[in-house]
């Protein structure tokens, strides 16, 4: 009889053992940016991970995890061992504030900062403005005809326009992740997110996260490289491996030490410009 029940004592590793790892991909990323006097900006690495609609991108200094089927938001801070977690909403609702009351404290007076935002006057708390489709300026996509090799792939090179003006460009490779990552959920996170921005750029974001032709280049491809064009400059991405990878369910947990803190209170504040010196 003891020999009949071993077979049984192993059914629960082995229906826990699908849990521990899943299919996804691994993607290492090259970011750089470009000033508006076209000065450039160090360049940094980052490494993404994707599976059962779960992201995670990890910095140098921020871990962001992003889960798409439950809408939620973390970001970790691996050197102090902090993280914060929410709502998509949530978090565009902190950011917004956190960006208001900086405003307030380089200005002094945030009701002269929002004097030209009714809805901003109307509200208590400065989260992002509702959305009207109708007021967006207009979105083209058009192929160039220009491919790259980018990590081994052939790449098709697109351009993006607002308005008129190029505001992206995104090389696409017949990459289909859609088994890993929802495309309309994931845009739908976006045009959350690019509520919360403020200026000019605002209105492209939400534009361009809304646009039926933009969201088609994802369905059954990934963007390899996409160079971001704005007033401040430019911001390249570009990847240069990707491989398909077990993935720990860990990847996309917060570690059992680590505290949860306001996310004002997660971030490194900005480093404190070196004093000038008289006569350069």
């Amino acid at each position: 009889m003891p020999r009949a029940l071993r077979p049984v004592s192993w059914l629960p590793l082995l229906l826990l053992a699908p849990a521990m790892a899943q299919a996804g991909w691994i993607i290492e990323w090259s970011t750089s940016a470009t000033n508006n006097k076209g000065a450039n900006v160090a360049s940094q690495a980052a490494t993404q991970s994707i599976a059962g609609n779960r992201v995670r991108l990890e910095q140098p200094h921020i871990v962001t995890l992003v889960d798409y089927g439950q809408d939620r938001f973390t970001l970790i801070n691996p050197n102090k061992q902090y993280f914060w977690n929410g709502t998509t909403d949530q978090y565009v609702q902190e950011m917004t504030a956190a960006r208001a009351k900086g405003m307030q404290d380089r200005m002094g007076d945030l009701k002269g900062v929002m004097a030209g935002d009714k809805e901003a006057k109307a509200r208590k708390d400065p989260g992002a403005s509702p959305v009207d489709p109708a007021t967006l300026p207009p979105v083209s996509v058009s192929a160039t005809g220009t491919t790259e090799t980018i990590a081994g792939y052939e790449a098709v090179k697109y351009e993006v326009r607002v308005g008129g003006d190029l505001y992206e460009e995104v090389w696409i490779a017949p990459l289909d992740l859609s088994a890993d990552l929802d495309g309309a959920r994931f845009m739908a996170q976006q045009q959350k997110l690019a509520a919360a921005r403020s200026g000019k750029s605002a209105a492209a974001g939400n534009a361009v996260y809304r646009n039926p032709e933009y969201a088609k280049l994802f369905e059954k491809g990934l963007a390899l490289k996409t160079v971001s064009h704005h007033a401040a400059g430019s911001f390249e991405r570009k990847a240069t491996a990707v491989k398909q990878a077990e993935l720990p369910v860990a990847t996309f947990e917060v570690p059992d030490s680590y505290r949860k803190v306001r996310l004002s209170d997660l971030l490194d504040p900005p480093p404190t410009p070196a004093p000038s010196t008289p006569g350069k």
